[in-house]
């Protein structure tokens, strides 16, 4: 709880910092965004932060997986193995991409198996762009949900 707490504690800049890791290494974002929001913290400039800084790290795990992983991988698949898994992604990775930010550890593959698989760039970036649009707009709106009846009872 510490690490969170220094992302609190450097508001924004640690708002993107973390939602930008989240992408690539599993850092819950939801804790910072409860804190910012309960220390007063605009809600509209947090989900704009966190959407960006997660949209961002999924397309550097994209990169790296397009641009880092696909010759290491190469290597050690045979042929027929890796056309079948390029089919199956072709044929069901955007939804993948569209689901991957709600499940745990999945969200930190998905775009680095897009990468891989040599997904189309621009698809990658729309698809990932909504997923992480919905994601973050829930957390930010069940944030302050959670914060006002938290306080409604509090009083």
């Amino acid at each position: 709880m510490a690490l969170l707490d220094i992302f609190i504690f450097y508001g924004m800049v640690g708002l993107f910092i973390v939602s930008f890791l989240s992408s690539l290494i599993p850092i819950p974002t939801e804790a910072v965004v409860f804190g910012l929001l309960g220390a007063g913290g605009d809600s509209g400039i947090i989900f704009i932060i966190l959407t960006l800084g997660s949209i961002l790290g999924a397309f550097l795990g994209y990169l790296i997986g397009k641009h880092g992983l696909t010759k290491l991988i190469q290597s050690y698949k045979n042929k027929e193995k890796q056309e079948q898994t390029n089919r199956y992604f072709l044929k069901y990775g955007a939804f993948l991409l569209l689901v991957s930010p709600w499940i745990p550890f999945v969200c930190n593959l998905a775009p680095v198996v897009a990468g891989i698989q040599n997904y189309d760039s621009k698809r990658f970036l729309i698809i990932i762009s909504i997923a992480n649009i919905i994601k973050c707009f829930a957390i930010v709106y069940l944030s302050i949900t959670i914060i006002d009846w938290w306080t409604l009872f509090m009083k």
